[in-house]
């Protein structure tokens, strides 16, 4: 009798150690049956895409592999999506933000449309970074930036406006790295600056390295100087930071390039419980490192890498540190929400 007992007490605790606790579980099943969204405060555009492709295969990394759609919430430069998830989501793991990392430069300048943390937020990774580059009109003769300055020329570059890399970059090149150019304003989107380019109206063309490639393909343009952000195939090009001549200017460029390493970056709200959060930070990473999910970027042209949900809070944690002498440059020069 006693050895009877003695083999039940065994049994019972292999069988408790090879079964999953009841709350294991029940997390694994949540997600079963459910629908998970994907808020994104884009219409168009890369970051869209790329929200749109991380969508068509993250239910299937995510267990219980619920219906995952992509919502648009467009409006205030992606703070629209962003205040949405941050206050008004559900902190259940089924409302995810597809972020532009750009709205905390937002949260910097202190704008009054800004009514969340990006501290506080928690990221879930990325699908990949997307640098800026400066490029010239192919038709100019000048093959490194350093040409360009030491010609003593002045440039014109077209910009949709203060705050976009088209207006942005190049304003920093010319106030601390000593580049004569003119900002020409009032284009409204990069495909018209592009096309004067083409029309020599424009010498210069600045954006994401993925649009700028697109330009590159067509001949039109030369680059000649990258963001901190790799690009694949134009990581010989001198870095902005690495041209500016004081460190106001370095600190400058860095709050423009950070949120480009950063990427395409993923979160949910604070509150979220830990359990899920943990399973959508492994869906996200298996989703971005799916060959299925790499093949159909690569056919839409988007560079993807994955870039862990530590990495990319570390970054908005360097992003959002910035000393008050700092801050009132960007103020001064960067004109962020205007």
């Amino acid at each position: 009798m006693r050895l009877m007992l003695q083999a039940g007490v065994v049994a019972a605790v292999i069988g408790g150690l090879a079964m999953p606790s009841t709350p294991a579980r029940a997390q694994a099943d949540f997600y079963k049956g459910k629908t998970v969204s994907i808020v994104i405060g884009a219409k168009t555009g890369s970051l869209y895409i790329a929200a749109q492709l991380v969508g068509r295969h993250l239910g299937q990394h995510i267990p219980g592999n619920p219906t995952v759609i992509t919502r648009q919430m467009p409006g205030g430069a992606h703070l629209n999506a962003t205040n949405h998830v941050f206050n008004v989501a559900e902190a259940d793991g089924l409302t995810i933000l597809a972020a532009n990392p750009n709205v905390a430069m937002a949260q910097l300048a202190k704008l009054p449309n800004v009514r969340f943390d990006a501290a506080k937020y928690i990221w879930l990774g990325s699908s990949g970074p997307d640098g800026s580059m400066f490029a010239i009109r192919t038709s100019l003769p000048f093959k490194t930036f350093q040409e360009m300055r030491d010609s003593g020329k002045e440039f014109v570059a077209g910009t949709t406006g203060p705050g976009s890399n088209a207006h942005d970059m190049p304003l920093l090149l010319k106030e601390f790295a000593g580049l004569k150019i003119r900002l020409v304003a009032g284009y409204a989107a990069n495909s018209d600056i592009l096309l004067a380019v083409e029309r020599g109206e424009s010498d210069a063309y600045s954006a994401l390295a993925t649009t700028i490639q697109l330009a590159v393909d067509r001949g039109a343009v030369r680059p000649l100087v990258r963001s901190r952000t790799p690009v694949p195939g134009w990581n010989q090009l001198p870095t902005d930071e690495s041209l500016a001549t004081n460190d106001t200017g370095r600190s400058l460029m860095a709050i423009r390039g950070i949120p480009q390493s950063i990427g395409r970056a993923f979160a949910v709200r604070p509150g979220t419980p830990p359990e899920r959060v943990a399973m959508l930070r492994d869906a996200i990473a298996k989703t971005v490192q799916d060959p299925a999910f790499i093949e159909e970027a690569k056919k839409a042209k988007i560079h993807t890498e994955f870039i862990s949900a530590d990495a990319v809070t570390k970054m908005f944690g360097e992003l959002l540190n910035q000393p008050p002498p700092v801050l009132e440059a960007m103020n001064k020069y960067l004109k962020v929400g205007e």
